[in-house]
């Protein structure tokens, strides 16, 4: 095989093994076209997710509420806050859990709402340390 289509197949393999996204939570916007958002962790109250305010129906309602599911028992995604900067909405959460010695590595489904009416919902993974109490 020559040299140059060996290199070709190696550089090719070594990309296919690069995340798709190494961007931080707070920089990318929900995953509705697609996109994908980096781990939340438990025990944070400093991170946020963005959302297209188009997918919040144009403005940011002011009973705007998120829930969160797919969590295990006692884990938690909560709306601490809501600003705007130009076309996205910057939701503050935390992310909490009453058991610290159970790790999480799960997939949340979060569902943005205003009243009854759902406006968006995606998906954003939730990740976890377990900690042994003998610290």
């Amino acid at each position: 095989m020559p040299k140059s289509i060996l290199s070709v197949l190696t550089l090719t393999a070594a990309l296919s093994f690069v995340p798709a996204s190494t961007a931080f939570a707070s920089t990318m916007p929900a995953p509705i076209s697609g996109a994908s958002y980096s781990p939340l962790y438990t025990e944070s109250d400093w991170m946020t997710l963005t959302v297209p305010v188009s997918e919040l129906g144009g403005t940011i309602p002011s009973d705007l509420a998120l829930s969160a599911s797919g969590l295990p028992e006692g884990t938690s995604i909560a709306l601490t806050g809501v600003s705007q900067d130009g076309n996205y909405a910057v939701l503050a959460v935390s992310v909490a859990r009453s058991d610290l010695s159970v790790a999480v590595n799960a997939d949340s489904l979060v569902t943005l709402t205003s009243g009854d009416k759902v406006l968006t919902s995606f998906n954003v993974p939730v990740v976890g340390v377990a900690y042994n109490s003998s610290f």
